[in-house]
């Protein structure tokens, strides 16, 4: 599709949706709760292809054999790259002959929640039901037919999965996960397969006693569907561990007229773990006021931050095991931590249901070492917004207050902390992962170990004993290699991140964090080395190794705004000691080196400014003693590579060498551990806890060195100011050094004090038909001499004609 026509149907859609796709269904109107409508919208053009729409998430595009085009909106605003491997389809049906489906798509059915789209041919009946969390049920039914996928674009920035939920002779359901490199726990209980993956509760109902509790199962983390049965037709209220959610926001709604049925998708990833934090609760509505609180991006998105607990959600989502993507199914890589991000310009959005009256706009404001600013936002047309420049990097809190007849009012959401620091990732093995220093084994795991504190997808309390940065932003993480649904599940690390974390924040003077994106047994560039059947799986997608899993590693790097990646992958190439072995040969250093460029130049793709520390590789003693040497021998062969290869890409990229584990653990054998455990084999591989903590010291030595101290806040706070906005419908040129003129006009001049104070007088020359915007420009400059406190000094604006 051209792009022309994307945004054409972009503007159209959404009051297509909302009136024209309503009526397709008779579907009970939502409420018009907030000025900012958020819902799925679709339509058919004109050429028969059916474009549906989720704002701010995804745009596809369904030709006559399926899903031709996926935008990922969140990333691409502007919905210039399509991630559906050329010429294909993101999934391919087959009838029982190998030839693919082919009809014209019919649009069924349209709301704000879902939209149907159908194809039929030759009997066969395939549905697209496609969901404003980014879930697509599909259905076929009517003769054997086959479907695969998903297939991506090679570099393909989000992921897609591909689950089956039941496959009989008479019917297939599958569901399709956009944004998403592995799937969902299916519910233990699905009413209907089309459905599959909507939580359900056993009998529940709203008739007895008006109220309904869910708690959706730890395996189901992005954006899970309710189900209330025998819902009254009501418009609801949703609350999640006590806190009213934000309709339009939070979540969407929609009563099912069919079955009685209340349909609710949750527009946030639900991290496992507390179930009191999981549990929803559904009542018929209230007349209530309700206030969200946004942090956007440079593209104007809403970053991942929890309704309820104000954490930033971290999707660390890595494809499991040695199949292609999305491998098998694992979903505790998603957790939360205390915000922070790397931009220095923090981008707030506040919403608000139900107003009171006299509501008449939103206050922000934030504070931080030396800093202290609030603005308030009174024009609704585009949300209400502000834009606040943070002047170092610091912890600071916000604050989103509704104003009600100029004053503020007691309703308020709050963030805090709000970090503005350094966001590192770690890419490598399970020695990156920090295999087995310290784990925590899901309960039931045959392997040896305790099971408390797991999962850990929030930050364990300080003082509960599990590790933890200072600041709670690192902790253990998963290590993302095994099927949540088998016997052995995802354990629980805490690798050199978490100390490091602290020795970082101290030594930079900036909050930070450090993504564990450790894969325990991942390789270079490819599974094997001279495979004999010729299939080593160089950076095959899915695969174990960093090449092959490099669009996943992207998508974290630019989802969390990562200036360095900390690199030590190459321990288990350099595994084999056989030169003979048909399956996997000894890899001799120049392919090594090969492999390595490759993988720095795929986490590297379209990042000229990002930073790559590539470190030496550990001793290690494990094996025979003949094998023990081999392996020696190898990885002081690869770790000459790495100097070699840092020193030829340095000087056209920020490329570094990091530390020297190799020389470290020759020195300080006592730090490796000897005897695995969890099963108590031999292992003289992997850093015990105090091999950790040095590998922790090593890396800040090394970034401490390089990266620039922030330096400490000005003793003199930041004047509050309160910056008003309306809408200057008489277009006013700013004139003078603080003077708005328009028609009529109005002049306000502000003269700050050595108190400081400041004297505001505003005299209208007629009285004024047209509001007037006042805002802070680069002429005039405000000086004002250094105040005699502490604490911020206000400079109050009033709002000219409220």
């Amino acid at each position: 599709m051209k792009l022309t026509r994307i945004c054409h149907a972009f503007l159209i859609v959404l009051f297509i949706s909302l009136f024209a796709a309503g009526g397709i269904r008779g579907l009970r109107p939502q409420a018009a709760a907030q000025p900012l409508t958020v819902g799925l919208s679709a339509q058919t053009a004109t050429d028969g292809r059916v474009l549906i729409t989720m704002p701010g998430r995804f745009a596809l595009t369904f030709d006559s054999a399926g899903i031709s085009e996926w935008r990922d909106l969140r990333r691409d605003p502007t919905g210039k790259r399509n991630l559906v491997a050329p010429s294909s389809e993101l999934v391919t049906v087959q009838d029982a002959a190998g030839q693919p489906l082919a009809a014209t798509p019919v649009l069924a059915r349209a709301s704000s929640l879902r939209a149907l789209v159908r194809y039929t041919s030759g009997g066969i009946v395939v549905t697209y039901e496609v969901w404003a969390g980014g879930q697509v049920t599909i259905s076929i039914t009517g003769g054997k037919a086959t479907i695969t996928g998903p297939h991506l674009a090679p570099d393909a920035s989000a992921g897609a999965a591909l689950q089956p939920v039941t496959i009989t002779p008479a019917a297939q359901h599958w569901l399709l996960y956009l944004d998403a490199w592995t799937v969902d726990e299916l519910p233990k209980r699905t009413v209907e397969p089309a459905l599959a993956g909507v939580t359900t509760g056993s009998s529940m109902s709203l008739a007895a006693s008006g109220v309904a509790t869910v708690t959706p199962p730890d395996g189901v983390v992005r954006y899970p569907r309710l189900r209330i049965s025998n819902w009254s037709g009501s418009e609801p209220l949703v609350q999640r561990a006590g806190v009213t959610l934000a309709p339009g926001i939070d979540y969407l709604a929609e009563y099912d007229d069919e079955s009685g049925d209340l349909l609710i998708q949750y527009l946030h990833l639900l991290p496992a773990g507390s179930s009191a934090e999981r549990t929803f609760t559904i009542r018929p509505a209230q007349s209530e006021p309700v206030l969200a609180l946004a942090i956007l991006d440079a593209n104007g998105t809403p970053r991942p931050v929890d309704p309820v607990t104000g954490m930033l959600i971290v999707d660390a989502d890595l494809p499991a095991g040695t199949t292609p993507a999305p491998g098998p199914l694992t979903t505790r890589d998603v957790f939360q931590i205390p915000y922070i991000q790397t931009d220095p310009v923090l981008r707030l959005q506040a919403t608000v249901t139900n107003p009171p009256v006299g509501f008449d706009g939103i206050r922000f404001a934030v504070s931080g070492p030396g800093f202290a600013q609030t603005i308030d936002d009174t024009a609704a047309s585009d949300g209400f917004t502000a834009t606040f420049t943070l002047p170092r990097r610091a912890e600071y809190s916000v604050t989103a207050t509704i104003l009600v007849n100029g004053a503020a009012g007691d309703l308020s959401r709050a963030i805090n902390p709000v970090g503005y620091g350094r966001v590192l990732v770690s890419i490598g093995d399970s020695i990156t992962a920090g295999k087995w220093a310290f784990y925590r084994l899901p309960p039931g795991s045959s392997l040896t170990g305790s099971s408390d504190g797991y999962p850990f997808t929030s930050p364990p309390a300080a003082g509960s004993g599990y590790p933890r940065s200072i600041d709670g932003r690192n902790y253990p993480q998963s290590d993302n290699t095994q099927a949540d649904s088998a016997g052995y599940q995802n354990i629980y690390y805490a690798g050199y991140q978490i100390e490091l974390n602290d020795r970082l924040a101290t030594c930079l003077n900036s909050p930070v964090f450090i993504l564990n994106d450790g894969f325990s047994g991942i390789r270079a560039a490819r599974d094997l080395y001279g495979n004999s059947n010729g299939s080593d799986r160089i950076g095959v997608a899915g695969y174990m190794n960093v090449l092959g899993k490099a669009a996943v590693y992207r998508q974290h790097i630019a989802d969390l705004g990562a200036e360095q990646v900390l690199l030590q992958v190459g321990t288990n190439d350099a595994t084999a000691v056989a030169t003979n072995n048909p399956y996997n040969n000894l890899m001799p250093a120049s392919v090594y080196k090969d492999d390595l460029r490759s993988v720095i130049t795929a986490l590297r793709q379209n990042r000229p400014t990002l930073t790559l520390w590539v470190a030496r590789l550990p001793w290690r003693n494990d094996g025979t003693a003949a094998q023990a040497a081999t392996r020696r021998a190898t990885t002081q062969a690869f770790n000459q590579s790495i100097v070699e290869l840092v020193d030829e890409l340095d000087d056209n990229a920020p490329i570094r060498l990091g530390p020297d584990f190799y020389s470290h653990f020759a020195a300080n054998q006592s730090q490796i551990i000897t005897v695995n455990p969890s099963n108590g084999n031999a292992d003289n591989l992997h850093p015990n806890a105090a091999g950790f903590s040095a590998m922790a010291t090593l890396w800040a030595n090394v970034l401490c060195a390089d990266l620039p101290r922030e330096p400490d806040p000005s003793p003199t706070p930041t004047s509050t100011v309160y910056i008003p906005t309306v809408t200057n419908t008489a277009s006013p040129t700013l004139t003078g050094t603080a003077s708005v003129t328009a028609t009529p006009t109005a002049t306000a001049t502000i003269t700050p004090t050595a108190t400081p104070t400041a004297t505001v007088t505003i005299t209208p020359t007629a009285t004024p038909t047209a509001t007037v915007t006042i805002m802070p420009t680069a002429t005039p400059t405000l000086e004002a001499a250094p105040p005699s406190q502490t604490t911020p000094a206000p400079i109050y604006i009033p709002l000219v004609n409220r």
